[in-house]
Formats: C-alpha cells, structure tokens, sequence
C-alpha cells in the first residue's frame, strides 16, 4: 500500500493566491510555490519540543498545512495509506458534528496518539493528539505560523482561556495569513488542554476562510 507522506517541502510562497482568485487558481498557484522551494519541513521550534508535541507539529505541518491547497489529494493518500479509516461513530468525536471522515494516523512508526480529520467539503483540515505537551504545542505553534511568506500578513487572534472540566483549562491560540484588505485568508487554530486525562490534549485546524473576490 502507498505510505503516507507528512514530510514533505514547507509552504514558503503563496503569492497572491488568496485576492481575487477561484479556488482552482489558489490550488495551482499554491502548487507551484510548494514545487518552487525544495527545502525540507523546518523544525516547530528552535527550543527541543516534548516528544508528543513534536509529533503533533510534525504532522500538523506536513499533513494539514502542506494539503491544505489540495485537501482531496490528502483525503485519496489517507485512503490508500496503511491505516484503515475510523468508522462513522469513532470518526463523529472528531469532526464536531459535521460529516467527513478520520483516520489514525502514525509517527514513527507508531500508531494511537493521532487522528487526522477531514470533513466534507475538502476546505479545512484537523489534526488530535491524545496526550502531547500544552506549553510545547502552544510555543512551537506560535512560532510556526508568527511570519507569513511575503506578500501575505500574518495575524495573531486573541488566546482565549476557557474551563473545559475534566479536561482542566482550554487555551485556544489562532493567526491568519492574508493580503491586506482581503477577505480570503488561511486561518491558523490550536486548543490545547491542561489535563494529560483529556483524551484529547492538542487540536489543530487549518481552513481557508472568507469568499474569493470580497474585500
């Protein structure tokens, strides 16, 4: 079976792919800048990550962030990879009630600790980590999406802090990468949970949000 590629070259150049374009433009012209750089995935962080933190910014990088110009051709790899796809009461817990599908998916070599999702609609893409280090996702992540490739802006949303029960307390940290005055944007999330009894300890997205055209 075909394996899975999550290392693959780190979006470096965008363009001007997210003014004005259809999203058949955005996925050639996002294309073309992923062939255009041939350096490989960065590291999250300058700082040495927690194992399980590094695992998940290792795939949240190379699976969402990398496909997300062409999330079908994700969902095809998912479907052609090693690991077989949850069924649709597993896949539900990671889709926040919208129809899609979810596959485990492993880091080296091993399988249990992560979940990509990809509901329908091929325009977002979530990653779950069942334990993984809060402070260290929250820095790696900060640093990753901190500077958009030129000409885009990168923006950081507020942090938000919310009790989450048993999971203990929920930080939520967002950016977006856009032209100035655009409504279309890539937008950046992660939640992170205190307690190490969460069940799910670190959630990414990346989506491509606002309509094509609008200002």
């Amino acid at each position: 079976m075909r394996k899975l590629q999550t290392h693959v070259p780190y979006i470096t150049y965008w363009s001007n792919c997210l003014i004005n374009v259809s999203h058949s433009i955005l996925t050639a012209c996002i294309a073309l800048g992923l062939a255009a750089n041939a350096q490989a995935a960065p590291k999250p962080a300058a700082k040495a990550l927690e194992p399980n933190a590094e695992g998940f910014m290792t795939l949240y990088i190379g699976l969402c962030m990398n496909h997300l110009s062409d999330l079908q051709a994700l969902r095809t790899d998912l479907l052609r990879g090693e690991a077989p796809k949850l069924p649709p009461e597993s896949a539900a817990r990671f889709l926040n009630g919208q129809p899609g599908d979810a596959w485990p998916v492993p880091y080296k070599g091993q399988l249990g600790n992560y979940v990509v999702a990809l509901p329908t609609g091929n325009s977002m893409c979530t990653l779950h980590a069942r334990h993984a280090d809060p402070a260290s996702v929250e820095r790696a992540f900060a640093k990753v999406v901190e500077k958009a490739p030129s000409p885009l802006v990168a923006k950081r949303g507020k942090n938000q802090e919310h009790p989450g029960g048993a999971a203990g307390k929920l930080r939520t940290l967002s950016a977006t990468w856009g032209q100035p005055g655009a409504e279309r944007r890539m937008q950046f999330m992660v939640t992170t949970a205190a307690s190490d009894k969460a069940g799910r300890q670190a959630v990414g997205s990346v989506a491509i949000v606002g309509e094509p055209g609008k200002k």
